[in-house]
């Protein structure tokens, strides 16, 4: 593994013409940063370390897994620990890709969003996608990289966005419960990007035993069984209100062949997915 470039201080932030820049910031101990104003949005996602951003007017205190949201014409910098140098990914984002929606930056208002492991686990992970699509040179790159962008910006704004409060929220970080009850709601539309149990746990910092568990608690059945039935009630609807193929449908719900989802839907609805829609069609 290539040993990181570790940067004295702060990288310089000059947006492509698409408007999305990610940067990957490892900090030395003589890190330093001047006060800085920029005309984009900015989110410092948190990979290692500890420390603070300032503002003029108020401090956060930043660790691993923490968002810190720095809107435009903002003066901001950044110190950290003396003992826990840190590691960044900076997301600058141009405004104009906000144009369809003149307030969305007032929503998002300056601040430390404390993610919960689930939040951070996505943010992080997109991000790290973002960076190597960044330098691919691959034609899909622009679209890529703002579709990206937009994506987080909507998972901050599920989350709660920030505000002059958030910074204490840390010590109210979710208990494991209301970890499982939070992603058991989102997999009511997200079902389809559900790939295994121990994925499902990681993405939450819990261990298999104790997902399992509780999810069994919450939701009263394994996680398999519950992520197919969202599936196969999602294939029944795409069934009855479009024309697409059942091969597409299939693909659509998450099954990566067909002779499992023609298993599945017939365990659950008792007859085969053509059947189906032809009852429907007859009705």
């Amino acid at each position: 593994m290539p040993k990181q470039r570790l940067t004295d201080r702060a990288l310089q932030e000059n947006l492509p013409e698409w408007g999305v820049l990610v940067l990957e910031s490892h900090h030395s101990p003589q890190f330093t940063m001047e006060w800085r104003e920029h005309r984009f949005l900015k989110l410092v996602y948190v990979l290692r370390g500890r420390g603070v951003l300032e503002f003029q007017d108020r401090v956060y205190h930043f660790e691993s897994g923490d968002l810190v949201i720095v809107p435009p014409l903002t003066a901001n910098r950044i110190t950290d620990a003396p003992d826990a140098a840190s590691s960044l990914y900076v997301c600058c984002i141009d405004p104009s890709l906000f144009a369809f929606d003149g307030g969305l930056i007032d929503r998002l208002r300056c601040g430390l969003v404390a993610g919960n492991p689930h939040f951070s686990n996505r943010v992080a992970t997109q991000l790290r996608r973002m960076r190597h699509h960044q330098v691919s040179g691959d034609a899909t790159r622009p679209v890529s990289m703002v579709a990206s962008a937009l994506r987080i910006v909507e998972w901050v704004m599920q989350l709660g966005g920030s505000s002059a409060e958030a910074d204490v929220s840390r010590g109210r970080r979710s208990n494991d419960r209301e970890l499982v009850e939070d992603y058991v709601a989102r997999l009511a539309t997200e079902f389809y990007e559900a790939s295994t149990i121990d994925a499902a746990a990681a993405s939450l910092g819990l261990s298999r035993r104790a997902f399992t568990k509780l999810f069994q608690e919450v939701t009263g059945s394994t996680w398999l069984t519950h992520v197919r039935r969202l599936a196969i009630n999602h294939a029944k609807h795409q069934l009855a209100q479009t024309n697409l193929s059942i091969a597409s449908v299939a693909f659509e719900c998450g099954f990566n062949d067909l002779s499992t989802f023609y298993r599945q839907f017939k365990s659950q609805v008792g007859v085969a997915p053509k059947s189906y829609r032809q009852s429907i069609e007859a009705d």
